[in-house]
């Protein structure tokens, strides 16, 4: 009874879905990522450099956003793929120079700068209502960094879900299959 109810309680929890989406992804100069993303209605990313860098280190680029596949904006004619051709969604400049650093014993007075070290920065992109699917573009144009986000879902399934009439069968066949062991168990022994 308990394998049954074990069975049961795992068929629900792939049923009935889970939380928003998350995730911390590494990215450098030469590597881009594409979101896709279901019924969001923003998006909230944080960029940061690598707080092990000894020495100096920048990172930068930019965010494009379409709620087309193609990666372009809603009104245009084109069905081309063109994923520059999307809404801006921001851009990030992040910088550490440890010899230009007011605070580091090591700097040289005559080298430091003007503009203090960025290490890290939020942008948070606002779709203006829920999006049923929305494209996210993450392109780093320089440098090296990671990059955390966390969609405006509101506790939208990471997986897609299961209908209920499907759902039902599903858990109905699994306690079937769970009863049917248990029997082939009982004439073994």
């Amino acid at each position: 009874m308990k394998r049954v109810l074990a069975a049961a309680a795992l068929a629900a929890t792939f049923a009935f879905g889970g939380a928003a989406s998350a995730a911390t992804i590494v990215l450098d100069g030469s590597k881009e990522i594409r979101l896709t993303l279901n019924d969001v209605s923003d998006l909230a990313l944080s960029f940061s450099l690598d707080d092990a860098a000894a020495g100096y280190t920048n990172w930068g680029g930019y965010i494009k956003w379409s709620s087309r596949e193609d990666g372009r904006k809603d009104r245009d004619k084109s069905s081309k793929a063109c994923l520059e051709c999307g809404y801006s969604g921001g851009d990030w400049k992040l910088k550490y120079d440890p010899y230009s650093d007011p605070n580091n014993p090591y700097s040289d007075p005559n080298k430091i700068s003007s503009e203090p070290n960025k290490t890290s920065t939020d942008l948070k992109l606002d779709f203006g209502k829920t999006l049923k699917t929305v494209y996210v573009w993450i392109r780093p144009t320089w440098g090296k960094g990671s990059v955390s986000y966390e969609d405006g879902s509101a506790g939208a399934p990471d997986i897609a879900p299961v209908p209920l009439p499907a759902g039902g069968l599903l858990l109905i066949s699994g306690l079937g299959a769970a009863l049917l062991l248990r029997k082939r168990g009982r004439k073994a022994a």
